[in-house]
């Protein structure tokens, strides 16, 4: 249900002067808006960074390199994947963790996974002004940072004043310059009816972040928040504030959830399903050790000898991946007899001068042989029982993977 506001004459002049069409005309199917953030597909990411298959880079947003590995084993966009990604990085529901390249949950983690509203209004319109933060080239002039310009209250007086009208795409920038310019006591009586604590000098500051730099920054954050999205009809681009946006920011009320999907059944053919509701505990362990064969309401996986061997020398959050299976029943025998053959683990000694690694076992040295993210460091010619880490390879980048890996590693005096 929308939530009635009363807009000033000079808001109401300037919405009818717009070029605009219907948002229901660009939308076929009926519109019913979902729950924020509740997405099938947004879940499987958040589990997929949980899961350690994804590192992260310097600046705390996926590595490209593991992003394209395991979605094109998932069958995912890539793109899509980073975009999430960075939006559940910036909204501070995942986070690096510290002491290694991998992801930790963050602060607004439960409020996500438990579609807590109120909390993640406060985590993502902060998310939204730090991206226009990010978007924004340092070479730009703006009176104050994004995290104090109120711009999501000057969001929230255009999808009011827009509501369910959408208007040219490529004049959206420019639209939202206008509209920042409209007079200021108009701009903060609406505020008002809406609950919003505007200022003078937050309305006054507004036309300043509107150059053409600062319209695409604030686009790009809409887009990645998704607040707004883009529609074709009749060959034109229609910009247009989305379901999303207008809950987030508290002019439409959030639909009820839909039924929580939460199957969890483990087949014979080593095949696992699980609903996309279930919660983290079961899901990040299963995008760790399984292969993942789809993503969708229920997400499917495979149990595979070469992938347990790969990521089993650990066990995820302390929760070994027998004890996540077998609470959906009895293991089937195949399953049983998999997880039986424990995935090599074991120490490795390493003499840094000349990159020469000892592995403890020719069972782990094998392992390591055939690791995906370690077999690209070594060189051939290794003499028998040793490896050899390549010259144009950092050996300590070899180590830190071998920990994050569950390897024991003792460094050998030169």
């Amino acid at each position: 249900m929308e939530h009635s506001v009363s807009l000033p004459r000079s808001l109401r002049d300037f919405v009818e002067r717009q070029q605009t069409v219907p948002i229901e005309r660009l939308i076929r199917n009926s519109r019913r808006p979902s729950y924020p953030y509740c997405e099938y597909w947004r879940r499987a990411v958040a589990a997929m960074l949980l899961s350690g298959r994804v590192a992260a880079k310097d600046d705390g947003f996926p590595n490209m390199t593991d992003v394209n590995r395991i979605c094109k084993e998932a069958n995912f966009d890539q793109y899509l994947f980073e975009q999430t990604g960075r939006f559940l990085v910036t909204a501070k529901i995942i986070q690096p963790d510290e002491r290694s390249s991998r992801y930790e949950a963050a602060q607004f983690s439960d409020a996500f996974w438990n579609h807590r509203l109120e909390l993640l209004q406060e985590a993502t319109r902060r998310a939204f002004l730090d991206f226009v933060q990010q978007f924004t080239s340092f070479r730009e002039r703006r009176p104050t940072l994004a995290v104090s310009s109120k711009l999501d209250g000057l969001v929230a007086l255009f999808a009011a004043a827009f509501a369910d009208l959408a208007i040219p795409g490529d004049q959206a920038g420019d639209v939202f310059l206008d509209f920042s310019q409209l007079p200021a006591p108009d701009l903060i009586c609406l505020g008002k009816q809406m609950g919003l604590q505007l200022r003078q000098r937050d309305v006054d500051g507004w036309n300043k972040w509107f150059d053409e730099p600062g319209q695409q920054a604030l686009l790009s954050a809409l887009f990645v928040s998704n607040w707004a999205y883009i529609a074709d009809y009749q060959k034109q681009s229609w910009f247009y504030p989305s379901d999303t946006g207008r809950i987030i920011l508290g002019l439409l009320a959030p639909p009820e959830l839909p039924a929580p999907t939460v199957d969890f059944k483990v087949f014979p053919n080593l095949c696992v399903f699980a609903g996309a509701d279930l919660p983290p505990e079961k899901l990040v362990p299963l995008f760790r050790h399984c292969k993942i064969k789809r993503i969708d309401r229920v997400f499917e996986f495979q149990l595979d000898k070469r992938q347990l061997t790969e990521t089993g020398s650990q066990e995820l959050l302390g929760r070994n991946l027998r004890e996540v299976l077998e609470e959906s029943g009895p293991l089937p025998a195949t399953v049983d007899s998999l997880l039986r053959n424990r995935p090599v683990g074991g120490e490795i000694r390493i003499r840094g001068c000349s990159a020469i690694v000892q592995p403890e076992s020719a069972e782990v040295l094998d392992a390591i042989r055939q690791h995906s993210r370690l077999k690209g460091y070594l060189e051939a010619g290794a003499p028998k029982g040793y490896l050899l880490i390549k010259q144009q390879s950092n050996p300590n980048n070899f180590v830190q993977r071998c920990k994050e890996l569950g390897f024991k590693v003792t460094m050998l005096q030169r």
